[in-house]
Formats: structure tokens, C-alpha cells, sequence
């Protein structure tokens, strides 16, 4: 189940240019929706193909400069400096966002390490959806609870993202075939906002050849509640970076 189109930024001159935004209205909206909303930043350096995941911590508008978390592997940004070019891509609103720049310096935002980079003056909008999507793990499907009418038995996720779920159910995988649709399935989220309506398109079923009881489905999802797609956003980066953060104190 492979939801994601590429978070790479984009290198085609002629769509760099076609759509590229100037408009200080237009950027102030977009990179306050990447900060306000808590959106990754996927940071690419020009001169040795170093990438790293961070996010916006301050925008200044009257100096003209951004603050960014330092990315959980030091080392990804000890060369940033002045001199670096640098291509960063988001997605707030489910729209591929992309812009360009030289000047990482290392700095400091309330007394923790940071980065700092002066606000781009132009930004790349592309409507090209990224489908972000976390694996889960006990802890998320303690906190995720899936209701579909049809189904007795207990739901568990397997991975999830804006676009879609595997679900892992003990049923009769005859019950279920691609192309199905499911509807009034409520997925309930831990952020104290109740559960919101979706509707499922199974794309595959596969049976668990460890547990032939159990069936696990993997389905497109369609947000039927405003503001849904948003609530969902912030609780697969969160999960993302508590994955990611158990991992490096691993390490």
C-alpha cells in the first residue's frame, strides 16, 4: 500500500517558474499554516544531498528571518552555514509547497539550539498531495479507535495516512473485495475532539498467512467532516516524531 507521491523537491525550470508566487499576502498565509499547524519541513542541501526533517519554530516578519528545529541527527546540520543552498519542501493543506534559498546559520530560539533562515521571497505551490504515512504501533492503536458498522470483531490499524489505512481484521476475506466501499466508519482521534466520518475504498485484501482468521485490507479513505484532514495531519506527525525520537534515543 503505497500512498505517497514524492516529497522531493520539485526540478523542473519551466514548472519552478510557472508556478512560482511572489505575493507577500500569498506567503504570509502559506508558511503561517506550515508554522501554525505544525507541517514538517523537508530540508535538502545543495552541495552534498544532506537531508533532514525539521519544522518551523518562529517566524519574525519585521526582521525577515524563520527559526527551524534542529533535525534529530546533529550531525545532518553541522555544515550549515552562510554559504549553503538549500531547497525546502511542505505540504500545508495537502498542497506540495516548495522554496529555495542560501544561508543556514546556526542560531539559538528560547534558549535551544536552532536554525535560522531569512523568509524566502518567493514560493514554488504546486497542487500535488503528499500522503504522509506512519506505521502503527501499539501506542497508536491504543490512542486511534476504528468503528465500522459492519464489523464485530476488534480493528486494528497497520499503517495510516491522509490518503488511506491498512486494517488488520478478524474476518471471512470473502466478505471483502477490491473496489468495496465502506461506509459510516468512524475513526475517533485522542485529541478530545470526538470521532469524525469517513468512507473507505478497498484497494487490496490480503490474507495473514500467520493467522488465516485474520484479513488485512488496505483502503483509500475519504474525509467526510471540515477540518478532519487537519486533526488527522497533526496526530501522524506527532506519532512520526515520537516514532522518531524512541528510535535516536535508541541509538
Amino acid at each position: 500500500m503505497n500512498y505517497n507521491t514524492s516529497i522531493a523537491p520539485e526540478r523542473d525550470q519551466k514548472l519552478l517558474e510557472e508556478f512560482s508566487l511572489s505575493a507577500v499576502p500569498t506567503l504570509r498565509k502559506l508558511l503561517s499554516t506550515i508554522d501554525e499547524d505544525e507541517h514538517e519541513l523537508y530540508v535538502y542541501l545543495q552541495s552534498d544531498h544532506t537531508q533532514f526533517v525539521t519544522e518551523i519554530l518562529n517566524i519574525d516578519w519585521n526582521s525577515g528571518l524563520m527559526w527551524l528545529g534542529t533535525p534529530y541527527e546533529k550531525s545532518l546540520s553541522n555544515k550549515c552555514n552562510a554559504s549553503t543552498a538549500y531547497v525546502m519542501v511542505s505540504f500545508p493543506d495537502g498542497v506540495k509547497v516548495q522554496f529555495a534559498g542560501m544561508g543556514i546559520l546556526q542560531s539559538e530560539y528560547q534558549g535551544a539550539d536552532a536554525l535560522r533562515v531569512a523568509i524566502p521571497r518567493s514560493i514554488v505551490r504546486l497542487q500535488r498531495r503528499n500522503y504522509f504515512r506512519v506505521m502503527a504501533d501499539e501506542e497508536l492503536n491504543s490512542q486511534v479507535k476504528i468503528d465500522i458498522p459492519t464489523v464485530n470483531s476488534p480493528i486494528s490499524l497497520v499503517d495510516i495516512s491522509l490518503a488511506g489505512c491498512g486494517l488488520c481484521l478478524q474476518t471471512v476475506p470473502s466478505l471483502h473485495q477490491e473496489g468495496e466501499i465502506i461506509k459510516d466508519v468512524r475513526i475517533t482521534l485522542p485529541d478530545g475532539e470526538g470521532s469524525t466520518l469517513v468512507e473507505l475504498a478497498v484497494k487490496n485484501v490480503k490474507r495473514m498467512t500467520d493467522n488465516p482468521e485474520m484479513v488485512q485490507l488496505g483502503c483509500e479513505m475519504k474525509m467526510l467532516e471540515r477540518g478532519a484532514e487537519r486533526r488527522l495531519q497533526r496526530l501522524l506527525l506527532a506519532t512520526e516524531r515520537r516514532q522518531r525520537a524512541s528510535l535516536h534515543s535508541i541509538d
